[in-house]
């Protein structure tokens, strides 16, 4: 089918015809509305070859000008309408329709659809001249096109309403700091002054930070004058702005350690966290699972630094806003759950038998009973998903053990699936053959036999599994399959976990059958998970002292620890003050004080870790 020659009615040809091709590119039809020159390589159908509308023989454009050929444009699109319309058929009243009879039909409605399409062409070739006559009108008066990227956020106000948005900001801070003691504030007077500026009141370690007060054990007005014009001048959204506070200079990006100090203030000033001021030795490994956790949810490109998109894609500066309307640190589940660190780092410490905050394949191996597939521990020991300065050949991090039992229990989170594909996919060509089923199949199968469990074909599995998460290839599952898929946490248990495999195949398929009429609400396996666990742990811990063989062989408490400890759990669920703490909070501490160990990992001194 012939196309409709759109430099024909650019250049202001006649309309109606056809030609051999249409315009090459868009830059073609753009020279053409300026008067230049026709895309090289088209002849017009109503011009002789070598001869075009406003060119010389040369090659060169004549003395036509640009308001002449956008006129001519406009006169060309006129006429296209008026043959359009003039083209339509006639009708002579009754009679017409009564000619043409019964037989005709068909005919009639030929003819019909004929002249709607024709319509429609024509209508197309109009609008199509209109934009590209508004495109060349454009250009040609050399009007600029309107900012539409904001890598720092979208301003929300004009430049003199942003100036004095700041003027009143800075007012008020003079005012603030005027009624300090000469003219200084100090890291336990930073929550007013952060509200004054109108960011989060938990941002005001950052704040402190980058206003000098690092260095100085204080900040003054005329610091955080110019700090905060250059962060409104640059920065627009919450985000932008917390990333230019947290980041080290002139960094793009969040590293791990740049979490640190901000964690460890909401440890120090949180009302849900005051019993931690007791155990100091508990900051370290609370505020090392709080960033892994931050880590696992919005560094989605596994590069070991969040970037200004995925830190606005994220959850976490929505729930660090929480942290001011929450009491209660066990209600936020993501990332500052204590319940939740709790129950990840007893979990560690039952694997890591000799205390160095590492453990090895034979270590993991004994989580959750043995139940995990030996060639599984094999994988996540090769490098497939541990990176960053704390993996060393054989050794899993503290930190890399809070990735893997976030992925283990909570397999349909979108980095969950990501680190058991990469786990699975051997040759790592990114796609999941039939080989790599079977070989993860093979040995679940040997354990199987092991506990006197008849084996299952793998023809029956992988029959099942395919018909389950529906590849677009077949018999190929990609990663895109699986984050499309609903089930991942079967799919993967069939061939990592075989005590979650066996409870799967042993469920009640009318178990989780859900009462149409009734409001859910959505909870995570992990959420579900910690809270189970964690109830679990804190009866142990109530069971502890009556039965025979618990844990004082293995940490030589003291009385005085122990009293800790069954604190620290009272107070978790309570959320109150412990009182041994004889009412000391942060204000209490000197400026520049700090809770924060020197090295996060020395425990030398340490003879109660809190399980």
């Amino acid at each position: 089918t012939s196309l409709d020659c759109f430099a024909c009615v650019l250049c202001g040809g006649r309309t109606g015809r056809r030609a051999i091709k249409p315009v090459a590119s868009d830059k073609d039809a753009g020279s053409v509305i300026l008067g230049q020159s026709t895309p090289s390589g088209h002849q017009h159908h109503h011009q002789a070859p070598g001869k075009r509308p406003g060119v010389k023989e040369g090659g060169q454009p004549s003395s036509t000008n640009d308001s002449s050929a956008l006129r001519t444009t406009n006169d060309v699109q006129q006429q296209g309408g008026r043959k359009g319309s003039d083209s339509a058929p006639q009708t002579q009243g009754k009679d017409a329709g009564q000619k043409l009879g019964p037989n005709n039909n068909k005919q009639s409605g030929s003819a019909k659809e004929g002249s709607n399409n024709k319509e429609n062409r024509n209508r197309k070739r109009t609008n199509a001249g209109t934009a590209a006559t508004r495109m060349g009108s454009a250009l040609a008066a050399g009007t600029p096109i309107p900012q539409f990227y904001f890598p720092q956020g979208k301003p929300k106000t004009g430049g003199a309403a942003f100036g004095s948005e700041v003027e009143a900001v800075l007012q008020r801070l003079s005012k603030e700091f005027g009624s300090l003691e000469g003219g200084k504030a100090y890291k336990q007077q930073m929550a007013s002054i952060t509200k004054l500026c109108g960011l989060p009141s938990y941002w005001k370690v950052l704040l402190f930070r980058a206003a000098g007060g690092a260095s100085d054990g204080f900040i003054t007005y005329s610091g955080l004058a110019v700090l905060l014009k250059r962060l409104y001048q640059t920065c627009h959204d919450d985000a932008s702005k917390f990333l230019r506070l947290a980041a080290k200079p002139d960094s793009n990006v969040l590293d791990f350690d740049d979490f640190e100090p901000f964690v460890q203030d909401v440890v120090e000033t949180h009302p849900g966290l005051t019993f931690l001021q007791d155990a100091p030795e508990f900051h370290s490994r609370y505020v090392t699972t709080v960033i892994s956790r931050v880590m696992f949810c919005v560094n989605r490109s596994w590069t070991g630094q969040i970037t200004l998109p995925e830190l606005r894609k994220g959850n976490f500066l929505q729930t660090v806003r929480r942290l001011e309307e929450e009491d209660d640190i066990n209600q936020i589940k993501d990332f500052f759950s204590y319940e939740h660190f709790y129950v990840i780092y007893c979990k560690f410490w039952e694997l890591d038998k000799d205390h160095d905050l590492y453990i090895d394949k034979a270590d993991l191996s004994r989580h959750n009973d043995h139940a995990l597939n030996s060639r599984l521990i094999d994988r996540i020991f090769s490098g497939a998903v541990t990176r960053g300065p704390d993996f060393e050949d054989g050794r899993m991090s503290y930190r890399e053990f809070v990735w893997f039992l976030l992925a283990e229990e909570d397999k349909r989170h979108m980095t969950s699936i990501e680190y058991w594909f990469r786990c699975m996919d051997l040759d790592g060509d990114g796609v999941i053959s039939m080989y790599e089923m079977e070989f993860f199949h093979e040995e679940q199968m040997n354990k199987m036999e092991t506990l006197g469990i008849e084996r299952l074909p793998f023809e029956d599995t992988v029959c099942q599994m395919l018909d389950m998460v529906s590849p677009r290839r077949e018999g190929r599952i990609t990663l895109g399959d699986l984050k499309a898929c609903k089930m991942t946490n079967i799919f993967f248990d069939t061939f990592f976990n075989l005590d979650k495999f066996l409870e799967h195949e042993q469920r009640d398929p009318f178990a989780n059958a859900r009462d149409p009429n009734a409001e859910h609400v959505e909870v995570s396996d992990w959420n579900k998970y910690a809270e189970e666990e964690y109830d679990i742990l804190v009866a142990d811990e109530g069971n502890a002292d009556l039965e025979d063989g618990n844990y004082e062989d293995d940490f030589e408490t003291e009385d005085e620890d122990e009293l800790v400890r069954e604190e620290m759990l009272r107070l978790a669920d309570s959320g109150g003050t412990p009182a041994s703490s004889g009412g000391r909070g942060v204000g209490a501490l000197k400026p520049g004080e700090s809770h924060t160990a020197e090295d996060i990992y020395d425990f030398s001194g340490t003879t109660n870790l809190g399980y």
